[in-house]
């Protein structure tokens, strides 16, 4: 039998508004086992993007419980180890907002690595250039700014930075 590395279980989120209460997440449960990929389907506004942002503790859930490697991660971002924030990472929707546009792309790709790796300035280059080499860009990219890219290469810019501390799960929203 396969482990799962993310459960969630009985997940609700409602959202108060001024037309009454939107229940944008109600009562799902399902898991996902480690190597699984899994494909959360739905029209829009189904709440699949609010599952992502419960899963990473953007929100709370009003009920329910998130586990990860058997851990109930069901808290706020604010509240999580910089050990889990490394292990769970997440690609927006829209790479365009999810990027700083004063940053260049080395800047966007060394800021998870300041954070989580202790590496020296050279490692932390290669593991950049590295990066972009995975995603298909090459180093002249290193210092254009998002306001530079088309919306393929922020995407892929914003995949790398995911992926750059080599997380156990990540969302892709």
């Amino acid at each position: 039998m396969k482990e799962s590395i993310l459960q969630i279980v009985h997940l609700k989120k409602y959202f108060p508004t001024n037309k009454g209460l939107v229940r944008a997440v109600d009562d799902v449960s399902f898991s996902i086992d480690y190597g699984e990929t899994f494909g959360l389907v739905g029209e829009s506004g189904s709440g699949k993007t609010t599952i992502g942002n419960l899963i990473m503790g953007f929100y709370a859930p009003d009920s329910g419980r998130i586990l990860f490697e058997g851990q109930d991660i069901a808290i706020p971002i604010s509240k999580r180890s910089n050990t889990l924030k490394k292990f769970l990472q997440i690609v927006f929707q829209d790479p365009g907002s999810s990027l700083n546009p004063k940053s260049t792309v080395k800047d966007i790709l060394e800021a998870p690595l300041l954070i989580h790796e202790s590496l020296s300035k050279l490692e932390r280059l290669k593991r950049i250039l590295g990066l972009l080499n995975y995603i298909g860009l090459n180093e002249d990219y290193l210092f254009k700014k998002p306001t530079e890219l088309g919306g393929g290469e922020k995407q892929l810019v914003a995949i790398a930075r995911a992926i750059s501390t080599n997380p156990r799960f990540v969302v892709l929203d």
